[in-house]
């Protein structure tokens, strides 16, 4: 996806949502109702944090943060643009033929346009890198606010009612697909795409910041006597139980996804060198200790710390290398440990360059 393209998505993003912004002030101030304008204050500040939210990721783009999301993007250029026009002749509107189903009947409408697929998928990949920020976690919140306001109204028609309703299963329903389209159907960790996306815009801030990255690679030992002793279906049950246990020990910020068959990743933003060895090993014992579906398993756990030149995509790719080649390394020396892979502080990023010693 060329950078042109993801910066116009973002920012016809952001307009749809300040115009939402400026639709809900509207609303606040010609309500006399003190209930109703609160709740419309309240409408138009959840909006001001969305924008908050697309001008934290305008910042990531500018630095090449953003990654390649989208698969046609001229037609969700098109569409946004359509749906951004539609949304600015609401704004002009506000005031004409003025009333309370009107309002409702406008903010149902604009809501309507904010379900933009464009924007569950950003929300979801870029969230992480968003914190506190991040739209996601409130929208369903948002929307529900809005629906039991309507419900409150009297007088209200049913067809306004029902798109209420609508709004409500379109939010989930688009959800749903984004975390279909990002996510690993076994183990509901990122696949490898939703992990990059995600991970890219952290990157990303840890080369502006100069702060340390680190990288595990997680593989099961002898997986495939588990699968040939136990069946198929329990070595499923095993993945989804490991991955389990790996989102449940490491940080909330930290990246976690399915890499391929039994072998999983994680990318840990801002870390100490030691506390990564710390989380390994942690994580390597829980492991250990209780195995999912009682079948006994264990882990090899390989992983690196770095920092990110001005190269950031291929240093990050560089370090996956490093942390796969210590999960090689602990492997072959016996499988169950941790293995780290040093980087010595006046390595070269040539040294960084992927080795060929994995079969």
């Amino acid at each position: 996806m060329h950078e042109p393209a993801v910066k116009e998505i973002i920012g016809l993003c952001r307009k749809l949502d300040e115009t939402a912004h400026d639709v809900y002030a509207k609303f606040r101030d010609l309500f006399e109702d003190e209930r109703l304008s609160r709740f419309w204050a309240d409408m138009s500040r959840a909006e001001a944090e969305h924008v908050a939210f697309w001008v934290q990721v305008e910042h990531l783009e500018a630095s090449s943060g953003i990654p390649d999301i989208f698969e046609q993007p001229d037609e969700i250029i098109a569409s946004l643009r359509k749906t951004l026009s539609q949304s600015e002749d609401l704004l002009r509107g506000c005031e004409a033929n003025f009333s309370i189903s009107n309002a409702f009947t406008l903010a149902c409408r604009m809501e309507f346009y904010l379900l933009h697929p464009a924007f569950e998928m950003l929300f979801h990949l870029l969230g992480p890198a968003a914190g506190d920020a991040n739209p996601e976690s409130t929208y369903e919140s948002h929307i529900s606010g809005l629906i039991d306001m309507l419900c409150a109204q009297e007088n209200m028609t049913p067809e306004v009612e029902l798109l209420g309703e609508t709004l409500q299963r379109l939010w989930k329903e688009n959800r749903l697909l984004a975390q279909q389209a990002t996510r690993d159907d076994l183990t509901g960790l990122l696949n490898r795409r939703g992990f990059f996306s995600a991970s890219f815009p952290l990157t990303h801030l840890a080369q502006r910041t100069n702060s340390t990255v680190g990288v595990m690679m997680i593989d099961l030992d002898h997986f495939k006597t588990v699968n040939d002793r136990y069946g198929h279906n329990a070595g499923d049950f095993m993945l989804k139980g490991v991955a389990k246990m790996i989102t449940q020990t490491l940080r909330a910020s930290d990246i976690v996804g399915r890499y391929g068959g039994e072998e999983f990743i994680v990318m840990l933003p801002e870390i100490h060198n030691a506390a990564t060895a710390d989380l390994a090993e942690k994580l390597r014992r829980i492991i250990e200790k209780h195995p999912p579906e009682g079948i006994p398993v264990t882990v090899s756990i390989g992983f690196v710390n770095g920092t990110l030149g001005k190269h950031v995509h291929e240093d990050f790719h560089r370090l996956i290398q490093k942390a796969d080649d210590a999960l090689y390394q602990a492997k072959r020396s016996g499988r169950n440990r941790v293995t780290e892979n040093i980087i010595a502080e006046d390595e070269p990023q040539e040294a960084l360059l992927p080795s060929s010693n994995r079969p």
